[in-house]
């Protein structure tokens, strides 16, 4: 599989890494934040500026979040954040993405621990970002997020399944599938008796007494003409 990843026009590896950082803003799925106050984390532990720390604390819809905490934005959260919840380090981290307005920003999962007010602070931040003109792709497992984007890539195995308009693809993905219909089962065959079962047959009419020998039969036609004749003979020879 060849490629290549371009900004401006420009292959990402001919960029140095103190080049691109401040124009790239990244929320990974698993934030990590480090020991330290919340404006560095914020400012990615360079140069502390204070107004663009809180243009994106307030880009991300954090900094009432903040200012309530006991020392605002110099509280320390200690190694990882772990003075905080879940939502919160997501939205602080979602404010350093943000930090020195950044040209391309790549937000993975990033309503996976918000809550409702979170999420719709996140909502925001992307329609802001769309109008000021930055390039913000979003990798989600969630619908609802999906409606502030434009566009829309689905991938499938790692590869490219459906790509077009954001209304195109999510009509497509909420179309109900239609039911198969089932094939009709043959009607089913009478049971077949086991072997050596004996089938009754219907009752017939019986003459005479049960027991008794069967009556003579009578002789036919024939054979009383045999006899005639026979008598006949008889009597001419005498």
């Amino acid at each position: 599989m060849g490629g290549a990843v371009r900004l401006d026009g420009v292959d990402i590896h001919q960029w140095s890494r103190e080049e691109v950082g401040p124009h790239l803003g990244y929320l990974p799925q698993d934030v990590a934040l480090f020991d330290g106050t919340i404006a560095e984390n914020i400012a990615r532990f360079g140069p502390v500026d204070s107004l663009a720390v809180i243009e994106a604390a307030q880009k991300a819809g954090v900094h009432d979040m903040i200012l309530g905490f006991p020392m605002g934005y110099d509280t320390v959260i200690g190694d990882g954040g772990h003075v905080l919840s879940g939502g919160q380090r997501q939205r602080i981290g979602l404010a350093r993405a943000l930090y020195g307005r950044p040209a391309f920003v790549l937000l993975d999962e990033p309503n996976s621990n918000l809550d409702s007010v979170g999420e719709e602070a996140l909502m925001r931040a992307i329609h802001q970002m769309r109008q000021e003109k930055t390039t913000v792709v979003v990798i989600s497992h969630r619908m609802n997020i999906l409606t502030g984007v434009d566009k829309i890539m689905l991938l499938t195995d790692g590869q490219v399944a459906q790509f077009g308009p954001r209304d195109q693809i999510i009509s497509q993905l909420t179309r109900p599938v239609p039911m198969q219909q089932q094939p009709q089962q043959p009607p089913a065959r009478p049971p077949t008796p086991p072997t050596g079962t004996v089938t009754p047959m219907p009752p017939q009419a019986a003459t005479g007494t049960p027991g008794a020998p069967p009556s003579p039969t009578p002789p036919t036609d024939s054979s009383l003409g045999a006899n005639q004749g026979t008598e006949g003979q008889e009597r001419k020879s005498t």
